[in-house]
């Protein structure tokens, strides 16, 4: 054990900035009494101001606000028009989301290896590729974008859509443009560690109009739920259909709102920690993980060991000296996931078992990550990088 001095503090990102603009911006839709987005006795229509503020982010053309980062990601597919039964190659480093959202869309997941960026691997996917694959689905993981260079050229040269899970990554961007934009649709979370949120809630950001129409009305009953002045949902250029109800509330949007202008400063002072932390080192041989775009990255910090059992020695070291730090998914690809790898759905087996991803594997279980928070200061990553320079060398010494 590390016999640094102790230090403490939080890896909470949108929620350590937490204040008066929440507090107050909750207050006036409680005081409204209208949390449905259509209406109410005093309509404030924040639902609607979040999601042209969140374009303005993005740098999309349109944003339909959602419950959750699985329902937008589910949304996204139903918009760009998923076939029944096709395939979606999908990551192995993921959350179980991106897995679901497949499934609830009615497509049937492919994984893929990752790189030592920790996202989709370029190579991988084109071998993956078959004549029933339609979509891929790379995941922007822990505020790092993937390479979505190479990987845009592969699904272009294969006609294959591109939705972009960037439920960990609002405010990241990759060769200057703002994740969520690059591909045919993009899909974010503001669940509780998110980079805005509000506990939950997600977004899907399109610039075609007819898939935003398909995804805005799918999302609210088809676009056929209708108020009692008779308003409906949808433009009406489309046939109907039956859709889901995946809505934002008033409340959820007015929170999210209030966290926006905060975004790419916090993901900006991130950076700049993560970057400072790996100056201060770079007298060590640590295998840092690969940024595809550091300059456009929201603040990691993970390195790669030699074994798990270094991994897993580091993690219980930097945590006995007060560092928040673990490796991703507790070292397991999302196919370690039962039903994942069973290919169970609410509906039956819908796939069989996936090979083994020997690569994603051993990249994940030698892992370590040191989180980071949003209300660090100065002296906190001071800090952080003696106890951190001290594990690391205590542990890779004594292995």
């Amino acid at each position: 054990m590390s016999d640094a001095p102790k230090m403490r503090y939080e890896t909470w990102r949108a929620l350590a900035l937490w204040g008066e603009e929440e507090e107050a911006a909750a207050l006036e839709v409680l005081r409204s009494r209208s949390l449905f987005r259509y209406y109410g006795p005093d309509l404030r229509h924040r639902t609607d101001a979040f999601e042209a503020a969140f374009c303005e982010v993005t740098g999309v053309a349109h944003t339909v606000a959602v419950s959750s980062g699985t329902a937008a990601l589910t949304a996204a597919m139903i918009g760009l028009g998923i076939p029944p039964g096709a395939e979606v190659i999908v990551p192995g480093v993921t959350f179980v989301g991106s897995v679901s959202a497949v499934v609830a869309a009615r497509g049937v997941p492919v994984f893929a290896e990752v790189d030592d960026s920790l996202t989709l691997d370029p190579a991988h996917l084109e071998e993956r590729i078959t004549g029933r694959t339609w979509g891929v689905m790379p995941v922007h993981l822990n505020n790092v974008a993937a390479d979505m260079g190479p990987i845009l050229e592969v699904a272009r040269r294969h006609g294959l859509r591109v939705i972009e899970d960037a439920a960990q990554a609002a405010g990241v961007s990759y060769g200057g443009r703002p994740v969520g934009g690059l591909g045919d649709a993009g899909a974010f979370s503001f669940q509780l560690d998110k980079n805005i949120t509000a506990g939950e809630g997600g977004a899907v950001t399109v610039s075609d109009a007819d898939v935003y129409d398909r995804v805005a009305r799918y999302q609210d009953q088809g676009g056929q739920f209708t108020t009692s002045k008779g308003a409906t949902r949808g433009t009406g250029d489309h046939p109907p259909f039956v859709g889901a109800n995946l809505r934002m509330t008033e409340l959820t949007a007015a929170i999210l709102s209030a966290q926006l202008p905060r975004l790419v400063p916090m993901c900006r002072r991130l950076r700049d920690v993560a970057r400072q932390v790996r100056g201060e080192t770079a007298d060590l041989p640590i295998r840092w993980r690969r940024l595809p775009d550091e300059d456009g990255s929201g603040g990691d910090l993970t390195l790669f060991l030699d074994s798990r059992l270094q991994a897993r020695a580091l993690v219980a070291d930097l945590n006995a000296a007060g560092i928040p730090a673990h490796t991703m998914y507790q070292g397991q690809p999302v196919t370690a996931n039962r039903a994942v790898r069973e290919g169970r759905t609410p509906w039956g087996v819908e796939w069989e078992r996936p090979p083994r991803l020997r690569t994603s594997e051993a990249l994940l279980g030698r892992s370590v990550t040191i989180g980071l928070g949003a209300a660090m200061t100065d002296e906190d990553v001071d800090a952080l990088v003696i106890a951190f320079r001290k594990s690391y060398q205590d542990i890779t010494r004594a292995q």
